[in-house]
């Protein structure tokens, strides 16, 4: 080997003249000569152009000639962007044990043990990566990431800020954008996306403002709507096929090709609602794809793939996924995700099949997107009017948006944990994000107007010194002192479920309800109290209780939910009776009729499909 092709080769690299370094190594492999470096010259090439398998390839047969460190990280990279996580882990310890000093390849662990949900190990090996001089602001924007899936929001957000002193990220901005969200800390929040999105437009960091605004209190359901029409404008239009023509055939009668568009196919709360309906699909009726953004495939994964024609679309860009969506001759293509992160917008916006439907479980609000077809919702998420808040038309299903399925481990309903308390315990088992200011201070008035009573916070964040501090600070100012506040972070879920019967009462957040929460909250003979606020995810509540009977524990304004919170607490007969029958009533309802909705769905599929079979013939 001479010094001056290596050079080269790495100069080629370095500028990023792809073609011509593809053309050198070609050239020195046909020589036979320095192999090694050449096989490891195509692994970048194919990599930079996102063809990962053949990276993969590549850079296999030059750690077979030389098995260095650079190698074996490069391998790493090439085998996350494919979403195999293990054979990445696998190939970045290979590098560390090579050279344990390698900065870059324990940064780049770290990254993977966040996918892999390894957050705690993820932490250490970013500190290992900065203590052996990594200074690049994505190491701290993984630190950061790690710390936030731990519930350290505080930390966190020093993180992504340190990120960012280092240099611009849209990344680090997205991230530090979503933990001041999730500290309630809107008005940081939408100044750290408005500041980034006036610097350089991005759809991501776009979607991740819409996330913010959705929670926000003092957004309007016209604002909202706007913040949505907003980003149809700037990323969906310049890639829209106004006059997009499909090759189905527009049989009205036909079995359907339904395909599903989500990252959150694995263990995530979106799979506790999609597994148990896909699994019920009539295979006479449809015929199920998964198009799935899915970095971990985990064992929940599996049973989707087992039960769909599952098509892994990790690291494929957006044009692709639509082509492959066309290719297949999908009729039906449902967005599980909404704006939420891995989204996959800019796919719909391409208008790739001919009947495109958001369902409302993903971020429970508008897409913004006109090349959607329909908000599959239920009439108390949407009720007459609610029309100008949404871009997409509403698609009623003739019953409730969910149904609910409890996992085998769900304990038995215990009596009214009251009774033997001798006070009331007000629970709320959700995100920090739902807390914001006006939440803080209604719930304030609540431990007021009940004496003695307590609520208890439990959530991953809850458990955190720093959030907790926060917390207390917030509940403080109104006058409710830390002894009166149960802070917690239950990790085991069978656990979490068991901790319903330490709970009297649910209070449900607003202008963001809860939603699997407040479902496994009256799985566990706990009544949730609601307050009805904008469409459709304020009022995610309504829809709940209204499909219990239940309506006397929805509200109508802050005062109105403090004094049924009163009422309720004082009457301790009554919620004991209300909690001995509430899991019954629940398994009764259209929210325990998996099989119902399944059908619903089918049936409103049919009813897009056949419109548009009816347009194709005009």
């Amino acid at each position: 080997m001479t010094d001056n092709e290596a050079v080269q080769l790495s100069s080629l690299l370095v500028g990023a003249r792809y073609d011509e370094a593809e053309r050198l190594a070609q050239s020195l492999l046909a020589q036979g000569r320095i192999q090694d470096l050449a096989h490891f010259t195509l692994g970048i090439v194919h990599y930079q152009r996102r063809d990962y398998d053949g990276a993969v390839e590549a850079l296999q047969r030059a750690i077979t000639l030389n098995p260095t460190a650079s190698a074996w990280n490069n391998l790493g990279a090439a085998y996350r962007a494919t979403a195999k996580l293990t054979e990445a882990a696998n190939a970045y310890e290979s590098a560390l044990s090579i050279d344990p000093g390698f900065a870059d390849a324990a940064a780049n662990y770290a990254n993977v043990l966040v996918d892999l949900g390894n957050y705690t190990a993820a932490e250490t090996m970013a500190r290992r990566a900065i203590a052996n001089g990594a200074t690049s602001l994505q190491v701290y924007v993984t630190l950061g990431n790690a710390q936030f899936r731990q519930g350290d929001l505080i930390a966190a957000a020093q993180s992504f800020r340190k990120a960012l002193d280092i240099g611009y990220n849209v990344g680090a901005v997205r991230n530090l954008g979503s933990t001041l969200a999730n500290l309630a800390r809107f008005a940081d929040a939408k100044q750290v996306y408005g500041a980034a999105l006036a610097r350089q437009p991005d759809p991501e960091l776009h979607s991740s403002l819409l996330i913010c605004l959705t929670y926000d209190p003092e957004m309007s359901a016209a604002t909202l709507r706007a913040a949505s029409a907003a980003y149809d404008t700037a990323y969906a239009k310049p890639v829209a096929r106004p006059l997009a023509r499909h090759a189905n055939t527009p049989e009205p009668e036909r079995r359907l090709r339904v395909g599903y568009v989500s990252p959150d196919l694995c263990n995530h709360v979106v799979a506790v609602f999609m597994l148990p309906l896909m699994t019920r699909h009539d295979r006479n009726a449809v015929d199920i794809y998964c198009y799935a953004d899915v970095r971990h495939v985990d064992e929940t994964s599996r049973k989707f793939q087992g039960i769909s024609n599952w098509v892994q679309i990790t690291g494929l860009p957006d044009e692709r996924v639509a082509a492959q969506i066309e290719q297949d001759r999908i009729d039906v293509l449902v967005d599980l995700a909404g704006h939420s992160p891995g989204n996959r917008q800019l796919v719909f916006a391409r208008k790739p099949a001919p009947v495109q439907l958001s369902y409302v479980i993903g971020t429970g609000t508008t897409t913004g997107l006109l090349a959607m077809d329909g908000l599959i919702a239920d009439k108390d998420l949407l009720p007459a009017g609610s029309e100008a808040f949404i871009s997409e038309r509403p698609r009623h299903l003739d019953r409730p948006f969910v149904a609910y399925e409890p996992p085998p481990t769900m304990p038995p309903v215990g009596p009214l944990p009251a009774l033997r308390n001798g006070h009331i315990t007000f629970g709320y088992f959700g995100r920090p994000i739902r807390l914001n200011d006006r939440v803080v201070r209604v719930w304030s008035d609540i431990l007021r107007a009940c004496p003695g009573s307590r609520l208890r916070l439990d959530n991953k964040p809850f458990g955190s010194p720093g959030t907790q501090e926060d917390v207390r600070r917030r509940f403080l100012a109104h006058g409710i002192p830390a002894a009166r506040l149960d802070l917690r972070d239950t990790p085991i879920h069978a656990a979490v479920l068991a901790a319903y019967n330490e709970i009297d009462i649910a209070l449900d957040p607003f202008p963001h309800n809860a939603g699997t929460t407040s479902l496994e909250a009256l799985w566990m003979g706990v009544p949730v109290l609601t307050l009805t606020e904008r469409p459709p995810v304020g009022r995610l509540g309504a829809s709940l209780l209204g499909a219990l009977d239940l309506h006397g524990w929805i509200a109508r304004d802050d005062q109105d939910y403090v004094d049924k919170a009163a009422r309720a607490a004082r009457d301790l007969e009554g919620l004991a009776a209300v909690r001995a029958g509430l899991r019954a009533r629940c398994e009764r309802s259209a929210l325990g009729d998996v099989e119902g909705l399944t059908r619903a769905m089918e049936r409103l599929y049919r009813q897009c499909w056949r419109e548009w079979c009816q347009s194709a013939a005009t």
